[in-house]
């Protein structure tokens, strides 16, 4: 008696594999096209924060945060866009930078700035779509049972 599963594998058109991995292999093209452009993005931010000290310096004193916090934030950009190219930190990284692109636009909301809500908004719907993707091998501790024993 064949099973559920054999019944949808032989009801399946011929060419159906073919389009399978068609569209598979175009989601995770596009997956790639968003990630190459959120580490060239969010490197270009870090690097951007040193680059443009005085202008960052004074937008940080603006949104009431302490000027030198645009160091820490453009290095914590920086290091994040690095690590996103990493499977196994890109949750980690993609966490990490969605809190400082909510800070970003909690900033922009609060205060009258002309930097605008649109990026922050953008980057954290590109963080949450790598964070979701790369969630499944991202990196865990060893348990003790896991553990090789000499």
């Amino acid at each position: 008696m064949p099973l559920p599963n054999d019944l949808a594998v032989d009801a399946a058109p011929a060419g159906s594999g073919v389009l399978r991995r068609v569209v598979r292999g175009t989601g995770w093209s596009l997956f790639a096209v968003v990630m190459l452009l959120e580490v060239l993005a969010m490197g270009d931010a870090g690097l951007g924060k040193f680059q443009n000290l005085d202008g960052w310096l004074y937008w940080f004193a603006r949104f009431g945060y302490p000027p030198q916090m645009s160091l820490v934030v453009g290095a914590l950009e920086f290091a994040g866009a690095g690590l996103l190219l990493i499977p196994r930190l890109a949750p980690y990284a993609a966490m990490m930078l969605a809190v400082i692109m909510f800070g970003a636009l909690e900033a922009v909301l609060t205060t009258e700035t002309d930097l605008g809500w649109f990026d922050p908004t953008l980057h954290l719907v590109f963080l949450t779509i790598i964070g979701t993707v790369h969630w499944k091998r991202r990196w865990r501790p060893a348990r003790a049972a896991e553990m090789p024993t000499s």
